[in-house]
């Protein structure tokens, strides 16, 4: 599964579900976060998921997969920050924003 890149445009019609996935290693403390609150009147969030790599070496990162659902028409944008959660006003180590056009 490709990983999704910073700045990319989903286009989706209402009722569908569409996925970002995005490279992470928990075993670093580090995981994907929303930045920001959805839209929920354009989009909600369906779950999100882990997979490890096809791999056995130790430490070896992964993906996070996000699954979201298109409810209402209009744009809007997902930002997500790579960050640990408990360490506080630490700035996130990667940003990634997507913009949602729902028809």
């Amino acid at each position: 599964m490709a990983q999704n890149r910073d700045g990319e445009v989903f286009e989706v019609g209402v009722g569908q579900d569409f996925t970002i996935t995005l490279e992470s290693n928990p075993t670093t403390g580090y995981r994907w976060q929303l930045a920001q609150p959805l839209d929920g009147a354009v989009v909600t969030l369906v779950g999100k998921e882990f997979k490890a790599p096809d791999t056995q070496r130790l430490g070896a990162g992964g993906r996070e997969i996000w699954t979201f659902k298109a409810v209402g028409q209009g744009k809007t944008t997902v930002e997500m920050a790579y960050l640990r959660t408990w360490e506080k006003d630490v700035p996130p180590i990667k940003l990634a924003t997507f913009t949602v056009i729902v028809q």
